[in-house]
């Protein structure tokens, strides 16, 4: 009988858990969203420190919204009360603009080996969850990084020795104040055999991208 009783008890609290009406709300904070400063129809120009040459960079979207799911419940044994969340996520979507891009198919060949446009693709993306903020840069399809910016709102050593914070740089004719330098992200998609992997990038409060390495060569921002 006892066992029964058991069994009952612990059936109700699972039930309880599964018609909990908890809700929390997670939303970027607008210290983290000052290191955010691109609008869409922003273009973005960089130059070359060994000649005249320009890159641009379009902003094509600027998508802020809120994702929803449950945490909790039953899955199958009981992980706390069933809550619901409301995580709010920005990610950033730019166009290269100064050359049309393609990328290598199964079909390409020596003599044409890149067949497909490459579409707009994230330049940064930010989350707040039930996790903490996360701040992700990813830059002309090569190179990813998420950026610490959590260490460095609370004023913290940074963990990873391949970023470093400097109070000020100058690029170009431009100086910048809080300058995340970050080098030699993880390369998440291949690059085409005729360019050259981004190594380092310049990430400043209030600007963006300001700066980049690729192959050995800087390219800088542009007024």
């Amino acid at each position: 009988m006892k066992q029964n009783y058991f069994s009952l008890a612990f059936g109700l609290l699972l039930c309880t858990s599964c018609i909990s009406n908890r809700e929390e709300e997670y939303t970027l904070p607008s210290n983290l969203l000052a290191w955010q400063p691109y609008h869409t129809g922003d273009v973005l120009r960089f130059g070359q420190d060994r000649s005249s040459k320009v890159r641009t960079f379009t902003i094509t979207e600027v998508n802020s919204h809120f994702i929803t799911y449950r945490t909790g419940g039953t899955a199958p044994v009981y992980l706390g009360p069933s809550t619901k969340i409301k995580a709010q996520q920005l990610d950033i979507v730019a166009r290269r603009t100064d050359t049309i891009q393609y990328q290598p198919t199964p079909t390409s060949t020596p003599a044409h080996p890149d067949s497909v446009l490459i579409a707009p693709t994230t330049l940064l993306s930010m989350s707040s969850t039930e996790y903490g903020n996360h701040t992700y840069v990813f830059w002309d399809r090569g190179f990813g990084y998420l950026l610490p910016l959590n260490h460095v709102l609370k004023g913290e050593a940074l963990y990873d020795t391949t970023a470093q914070l400097l109070p000020t740089m100058r690029l170009g004719t431009i100086a910048y104040d809080s300058v995340l330098r970050v080098s030699d992200g993880p390369h998440i998609l291949p690059t085409s055999p005729r360019t050259k992997s981004t190594r380092r990038i310049y990430y400043a409060k209030g600007y963006g991208v300001v700066g980049f390495v690729e192959g050995s060569t800087l390219w800088y921002r542009l007024p």
